[in-house]
């Protein structure tokens, strides 16, 4: 197994790097990774009423899933508020797809009310997640037949299941046993890289994620989550489900989810203030973040009030930072 280069911390996330140039994010856009996602863990849901269950405490249509097609959704509050994004699978049984940092409170809170639906919850420990970014299909490939090109499609054999998210990412969920043989034939390519990387690519197409420290703080709405297929206006109650449907229906959006490139020396965490120059207007928050290659940059992901000035102050710091956007790729719907 290849040694871990580096650790990065993305607020209290440790991600792995296998490559020191891995900050760069220089990946070859004509060859194909597999990347180390063991920060994340696998939740089994298990009972007759493992669907009806979960139908009830996500934001997601649990109807659209299927043995060839997973569902992303939402774990929110009783206010409405995120407590975790989930990837919801079907492959042998129910398993959600969560950060191991909120793995225990997720499984906590779901825990309550799974008791009465006679519904248990644990943590899978015989298996392994990678990701794969797929750009061209003739250089290096997993030993799979195919890969689904629709988002959120789903294929599988004995040894592992895998989806896509869009844009040519892929999640693997390998048997343990297996997992070997997947990674040295990426490791003998110099093609195995670190969830830090994964990290960083993927927040560059607008999918950012939820930590410890921004648990329970934004509304979907904030985030331009109700844009997409993880919250479902015509399904039936979930938690939070009230509060959703009043700031869909009744409220007037004021933010919007948007990337920049910023430069600063200031300590920078998700749910961070943004300020205006004279701080006494708060225009937005930190959603997440990723160092660039350059000292002191960043690639952030920000919920910010519309039409709001770039030059800001951030909470806990009297610098002034200018905001670069991004251009959009367009969060998928």
């Amino acid at each position: 197994m290849m040694t871990t280069h580096k650790n990065y911390f993305i607020n209290s996330r440790s991600l792995t790097s296998y490559n020191p140039l891995e900050i760069k994010l220089a990946v070859n856009k004509e060859k194909n990774y597999l990347f180390d996602l063991s920060y994340l863990d696998v939740l089994e849901v298990s009972g007759e009423k493992a669907t009806e269950f979960l139908q009830g405490q996500l934001t997601c249509d649990l109807k659209n899933l299927s043995d060839i097609q997973m569902v992303q959704g939402i774990q929110c509050n009783l206010k409405g508020r995120i407590l975790a994004l989930l990837d919801v699978v079907l492959w042998d049984g129910v398993k959600l797809i969560v950060p191991g940092d909120l793995s225990e409170a997720t499984q906590s809170s779901l825990a309550k009310t799974a008791q009465l639906s006679r519904v248990s919850i644990n943590k899978n420990e015989e298996l392994r997640l990678m990701g794969f970014y797929l750009q061209n299909t003739k250089d290096l490939l997993p030993d799979v037949s195919f890969f689904p090109e629709m988002k959120h499609g789903q294929t599988y054999n004995e040894a592992l299941c895998y989806y896509h998210l869009g844009n040519g990412f892929y999640i693997f969920i390998v048997k343990k046993e297996q997992s070997d043989k997947l990674i040295n034939k990426f490791i003998s390519q110099e093609q195995f890289l670190g969830s830090f990387c994964w990290h960083g690519l993927r927040l560059h197409h607008e999918q950012f994620d939820i930590y410890p420290e921004s648990r329970g703080l934004f509304l979907p709405h904030r985030l331009g989550l109700h844009e997409t297929s993880l919250i479902s206006f015509n399904k039936g109650c979930y938690k939070g489900q009230e509060i959703i449907a009043r700031t869909h229906y009744k409220a007037t959006i004021k933010h919007q989810l948007k990337l920049f490139t910023i430069q600063t020396e200031a300590a920078i965490f998700s749910g961070q203030k943004l300020l205006n120059t004279t701080g006494d207007s708060e225009l937005g928050e930190l959603v997440d973040y990723s160092p660039l290659a350059e000292k002191h940059s960043y690639l952030i992901a920000v919920s910010i009030l519309k039409e709001s000035p770039t030059t800001v102050r951030l909470q806990g710091s009297e610098q002034l930072i200018t905001m670069i956007e991004l251009e959009s790729n367009t969060m998928e719907k």
